[in-house]
């Protein structure tokens, strides 16, 4: 039988995602499973068995968590730090920022490595790649005997001016791994070849830190997929929001950091352009987290930079804002008043309504004490819930404000909501927009029951709720393309004689490395793509912007326009310069599956009396899968799924499209 499966894989913090695509039937079928977070591999094997599918997948690509969750545990390796001699605190001393500058105890970043761990060695190459002072052979010995003698088998090497010449860093690895053939060796040259001696080497330290443990877990991965004779290769998706082999994930492990959040981006860009909805704000709301991006114009947005924790670390990453708010954020009395977050109930024990254990009041179990959630039909009635249990839970920190069991349930919700709209505005706010001229996409397994709250709190009037809306970050991974990003350093006047020539000879160097990769993907010529961006700033100036370069496109009068349009002034008159080539190598393998998934088992339409703005109202209870194009749903209602539910309070109405997607709108916009 003829493989053709392609299956994508979101690793949650509480729900691991399956969403299968028949390329051959033109179906999808999507699947759930409770993450099994000490070793989240389980959940995914677990999926797979429960469908019986290993056998015919032809496409495998998941999102993990892996790294991620070392960098925010600290759970990662030790790791040992070699730079140049004279700069052992630059990793230390970060950036001197203060955050709350009210604070007489102002926070200090403790840094992945461990000051007794890091290593200098004599060398010193200049800005421009000459060198000063060659390497220090014993210098490097006494390293590697030190490295021996303390058993650390990560080591990051962040050498001054590495991403100009990498010459000295390349004799560290060789004279290392000569000895400790075993040791796992990140070169910042490889990982962040740009300029900023802090910002590489964080990067640095955070790519060792976490290296072995990504290698690790994807390596068993493979080995249990080989078991059960799954012969598809497995690819990861990249923070990017572009996925790759496992082989080249060895390669730049720091960049799955945000693999899972970056599927929901890519779907969220892919539904901007299916339904020429250009403008969305997409919530993507689970059971630990909530995670906010922006699709302009139809098109996500990038960072070359991202804190996480306190780290910083230099790579493209999709931009998203996300906060410790979901559907397992627990609720709790601090400084006298109600707070919900970051702290969550997880997979396991999970809300108490879960009847895993758990005893925290939780976002869930809110909305189940206000009857928003159906018990018998949670996963489309794959899982009961325990609707007591959620009732004591809630009733105790009612009890504690001294409030009625069901207003405290509703003031969970208004202040989880409230940290949700919060974060939307905070990503607006970077980018200057007005959320009102936006669509509300809301996803994730608890993003339809906020969605119009959201709406209504920050004046939006269209909310859309996509379809297998939980499960959509795997879908978006199944709509991915295989990406490779390169950079090099560039530091030259943009308005030189030679300038020109000069790029594009950079440029052509950058996409000869772009089409190897490719190659080693199997990627044909004729799906390949190839995206160049020079950072360019005015002289003098630190930050620099990144600017499309196109063959025939004048790049300095691009970069002035794109200057005004940033920060409404420029310089026409100043002198511009380069800072960065950056070449985004694209293999178009990304597959259409917009098929709407196989209709559940239906249920019969009820009604039932459910809580929303303080009342009790009599709500219609309605399967989605029953509503057709032509009807129109007036709240109140609750709409149910396999995958989530959907609350529409008075005032606004429902409508579900031919594309199989819920379009929410208030009444009289």
């Amino acid at each position: 039988m003829p493989k053709s499966l392609r299956v994508g894989v979101d690793i949650g913090g509480t729900f691991t995602d399956l969403v299968v695509h028949d390329a051959a039937l033109g179906t999808v079928e999507i699947h759930k499973v409770l993450t099994t977070p000490d070793d989240p591999a389980k959940a995914m094997l677990q999926g797979i068995d429960e469908l019986g599918l290993a056998t015919q997948i032809d496409f495998l690509v998941h999102g993990t968590t892996a790294g991620l969750n070392a960098l925010l545990s600290r759970s990662g390796d030790r790791v040992g730090l070699i730079t140049t001699d004279g700069f052992r605190d630059v990793v230390l001393i970060g950036r001197g920022e203060n955050r709350n500058i009210w604070s007489l105890r102002p926070h200090k970043v403790v840094p992945l490595v461990a000051p007794d761990d890091i290593r200098t060695v004599r060398e010193r190459i200049r800005f421009d790649g000459s060198i000063e002072t060659a390497l220090n052979q014993d210098d490097l010995r006494a390293v590697a005997e030190w490295l021996k003698a303390q058993s650390i088998n990560s080591v990051a090497v962040c050498l001054l001016h590495a991403h100009v010449n990498p010459s000295h860093e390349c004799q560290v690895q060789e004279l290392l791994l000569r000895d400790n053939p075993d040791l796992s060796l990140v070169l910042s040259h490889q990982v962040a070849p740009e300029q900023g001696e802090f910002e590489r080497t964080s990067t640095t330290v955070a790519t060792g830190y976490v290296a072995r443990r990504i290698d690790g877990y994807l390596r068993k991965l493979v080995l249990e997929l080989k078991a059960r004779d799954c012969s598809a290769p497995l690819h990861v998706m990249r923070s990017s929001g572009g996925i790759c082999s496992v082989d080249q994930v060895a390669r730049q492990p720091i960049q799955t950091i945000f693999s899972g959040p970056a599927g929901g981006v890519v779907a969220a860009e892919t539904l901007a352009r299916t339904r020429q909805t250009p403008n969305l704000i997409a919530i993507d709301i689970g059971g630990t987290s909530s995670d906010v991006s922006l699709i302009v114009e139809g098109r996500r947005s990038f960072s070359m930079e991202e804190k996480i924790g306190d780290q910083v670390v230099r790579m493209p990453v999709v931009e998203i804002h996300s906060i410790g708010a979901g559907g397992g954020s627990i609720a709790r009395i601090e400084g006298g008043g109600l707070r919900v977050g970051p702290e969550s109930a997880g997979a396991r024990p999970g809300p108490a309504c879960y009847g895993l254990g758990g005893e925290a009041p939780t976002v869930t179990d809110a909305q189940v004490v206000l009857r928003r959630i159906d018990p018998q039909w949670f996963l489309g009635g794959r899982m009961t819930l325990d609707v007591g249990a959620a009732e004591r839970a809630v009733g105790r920190l009612a009890a504690s404000l001294g409030l009625e069991l069901e207003a405290a349930a509703e003031g969970i919700l208004a202040v989880a909501n409230a940290r949700m709209a919060n974060a939307i505005r905070t990503l607006g706010l970077r980018r200057g927009i007005d959320p009102r001229r936006f669509t509300l996409l809301a996803f994730g397994g608890a993003g339809p029951l906020h969605g119009t709250a959201l709406a209504e709190e920050l004046g939006i009037e269209e909310v859309l709720v996509p379809f297998a809306t939980g499960v959509l970050s795997a879908w978006g991974m199944l709509h991915a393309d295989i990406r490779h990003d390169l950079t090099t350093p560039h530091l030259t006047a943009a308005g030189k004689a030679g300038a020109r020539e000069a790029l594009f000879r950079i440029i052509g160097e950058l996409k000869e490395k772009g089409a190897a990769l490719l190659a080693e993907e199997a990627v044909p010529e004729a799906k390949r793509q190839y995206l160049v961006h020079a950072d360019m700033r005015y002289a003098h100036q630190e930050n620099p912007i990144a600017v499309a370069i196109s063959g025939s496109g004048d790049f300095i009068e691009a970069f002035h326009a794109q200057y005004l349009e940033r920060y409404g002034h420029n310089m026409p008159g100043a002198a511009v310069e380069f800072v960065n080539v950056r070449l985004a190598a694209i293999g178009r393998v990304g597959t259409d599956c917009r098929t709407k998934p196989p209709q559940s088992a239906l249920r019969e339409e009820a009604r039932r009396s459910v809580r929303i703005n303080g009342a009790w109202v009599d709500a219609r209870i309605i399967h989605r899968d029953s509503i057709s194009p032509q009807d129109d749903i007036a709240g109140p209602a609750v709409i149910l799924e396999a995958s989530s539910t959907t609350l529409l309070p008075p005032g606004w109405c429902a409508r579900q499209g031919g594309d199989g997607n819920l379009i929410l709108t208030k009444v009289g916009s």
